[in-house]
């Protein structure tokens, strides 16, 4: 909204009055604020009065949400006040998928070139086993998955630099790895060994049945939990990320899964949140990323609850790793791949036991999030909460999201409202970040990914978020929440500016109203805060970001450079000062 347009709903958010609990001896409303914002353009997110001026704060909750003139009557003598300068007020913001964990577990692994040529990978790597002699695993990243053709990388090319020990590459898309037969024998992996989940994670074989050294999805994952590596997390860098969002302006997240390594992130965190060092709210999640793991699912997060959960760290919500990714060949997809006409990708449990997933939940009052790239994943899992409902005789306990949404038909958009389904979003993806998909989709599918204007225009509940996965794309800036609203708003690359090729469809660019919704209140409403959380109200829980510049008349170019001065967190400055 540009200023004049701002200016009037200011006003008229004056001429319709102003929020706020009467002041009248002898209540509690009597007592002054401990804090008043004043001289502000606050973007409350609150449908009934989205503009506002000032805010009154009292033990952690907003009790007022008005003009200037009204925020005095909560006025005392110890009442801290601030004069904002016009300064542009937002709620908390909420990151719904992302992983802590991953990122700050994934610190000290080996960094690949940032190349498409093969021999300058490989040259990487043996560079890395020549000055680290004594490592007993080279565990690098991350390699493009458009390096390499439909068959992927072969073991035999590591073998040639690295035959004595283990290595372990990590692709781009974070979906995939790049083994050498030292790996594989030490797993006990040959022509013999059964895929985990055929057509999703599994080995990739050459005629034979050798595995050629590309393992997709989780496949390895066991494998390497048994062999001792997992992600080496330590409270002091866990909580620099962490600062690090708070610094963004987030203030509540959810961690979408630590694939098999739950235990040691939780750990961290539960420590963090004992010693008082959690800046922000945490939901944590059981992840299942294979099928023998869904009949404990229901026990293993209350297991986690019970061991780990404390004043910010909560957990109410199951994650399923239900298909892979379109980069490579793993996703679910209504129609096949161009990349392998055989391959429709696959699912890690079916849609029926989805179904009977569901009502387990249902019955425990927990929450459900899906992974779903392809459309027959986003289908499936539609089809198995519609199944669900009719069985549970109408709405369900359970509140289900499903993530990224890469491929969505259009006769399924309408039945996220339809079904009460959240629909979680990654902007930063928007602009062209993945490479690959467009060799195993082909070019139509390709050109229709990533579109999320469909579901705001039939009134689904969206949310947005960073998933992001290692600690590459945190020192890129993707975590942080403008970075991605500027990609999702402009469908351009940051690092490109206004030359960046424009990603189709252009009709995807999201207004930048609904992508601070889906940031602020839709985040809260898929983690059930939204009674607390998510837009500036009396009552709620006073999460505020305070920016330095007004985020709807910056360029559209600058929208990744907007930085707040400071972060409210339950009516306490935790990050940056006021002024």
């Amino acid at each position: 909204m540009r200023a004049p347009g701002m200016i009037a709903a200011l006003a008229a958010a004056q001429l319709l009055g102003c929020q706020g609990a009467p002041r009248t001896g002898g209540d509690t409303a009597a007592r002054p604020a401990d804090t008043i914002l004043s001289q502000a353009r606050i973007y409350t997110v609150d449908a009934a009065r989205p503009w506002a001026e000032a805010v009154a704060i009292k033990d952690g909750a907003t009790v007022y949400v008005g003009d200037d003139a009204g925020a005095e009557a909560w006025a005392g003598p110890g009442t801290r006040r601030h004069r904002l300068g016009h300064n542009l007020v937002l709620p908390g913001l909420v990151d719904a998928h992302t992983h802590p964990g991953l990122v700050t577990g994934s610190s000290d692994i080996f960094l690949l070139p940032r190349t498409t040529d093969r021999r300058e990978l490989i040259a990487a790597v043996a560079r890395q086993a020549r000055s680290h002699p004594d490592l007993p695993i080279l565990v690098g990243g991350y390699w493009p998955v458009a390096a390499f053709d439909a068959g992927g990388p072969r073991k035999e090319d590591l073998d040639r630099v690295v035959p004595d020990r283990p290595v372990v590459l990590f692709d781009d898309s974070g979906h995939s790895q790049w083994v050498n037969s030292r790996t594989l024998r030490m797993m006990g992996v040959d022509r013999h060994t059964p895929d985990p989940v055929p057509g999703l994670s599994y080995f990739a074989r050459k005629p034979d049945g050798e595995p050629t050294g590309w393992a997709k999805e989780m496949a390895i994952r066991p494998f390497l939990q048994k062999m001792g590596y997992g992600p080496r997390l330590t409270p002091d860098r866990t909580q620099e990320f962490l600062d690090y969002l708070v610094s963004k302006g987030v203030t509540t997240l959810y961690d979408a899964g630590n694939g098999l390594d739950a235990d040691a992130v939780y750990s961290v965190m539960a420590r963090l949140d004992r010693e008082g060092r959690l800046p922000l709210r945490y939901e944590g999640t059981y992840h299942v990323i294979l099928p023998d793991q869904v009949p404990g699912a229901i026990d293993e997060l209350k297991r986690l609850r019970r061991t780990y959960g404390g004043a910010r760290l909560r957990f109410n919500t199951i994650k399923i790793h239900f298909d892979g990714v379109s980069e490579i060949g793993t996703s679910s997809v209504l129609e096949p791949f161009a990349s392998d006409p055989k391959s429709r990708g696959g699912t890690v449990i079916s849609g029926d036991a989805l179904r009977d997933f569901i009502l387990r939940l249902h019955e425990e009052r927990i929450d459900l999030h899906l992974h779903t790239v392809g459309d027959a994943a986003a289908r499936t899992a539609l089809d198995a909460v519609e199944k669900a409902r009719a069985l549970a005789g109408g709405a369900l306990n359970t509140r289900v999201t499903l993530c990224h949404l890469e491929l969505l038909a259009d006769a399924d958009v309408p039945r996220f409202k339809q079904l009460g389904v959240v629909a979680d979003a990654t902007p930063h993806w928007n602009g062209g970040y993945f490479q690959g998909a467009e060799a195993t989709l082909g070019r139509e599918r390709y050109n229709r990914m990533y579109r999320v204007q469909p579901l705001l225009d039939s009134g689904a509940t969206v949310t947005f978020s960073s998933d992001i996965t290692d600690f590459i794309e945190w020192k890129d800036g993707r975590a942080n929440p403008f970075f991605g609203m500027q990609i999702a708003h402009n469908r351009q690359e940051v690092a490109g500016g206004k030359s960046a090729p424009i990603r189709p469809p252009e009709s995807e660019r999201l207004r930048l109203e609904d992508l601070v919704k889906g940031y602020t209140l839709n985040g809260a409403y898929q983690l059930r805060l939204d009674r607390t959380l998510g837009s500036i109200e009396v009552g709620k829980t006073a999460d505020l970001v305070v920016l330095d510049r007004n985020l709807f008349e910056v360029d559209r170019y600058a929208i990744h450079d907007v930085t707040p001065i400071a972060v409210l967190v339950e009516g306490r400055v935790v990050h940056g000062g006021l002024p």
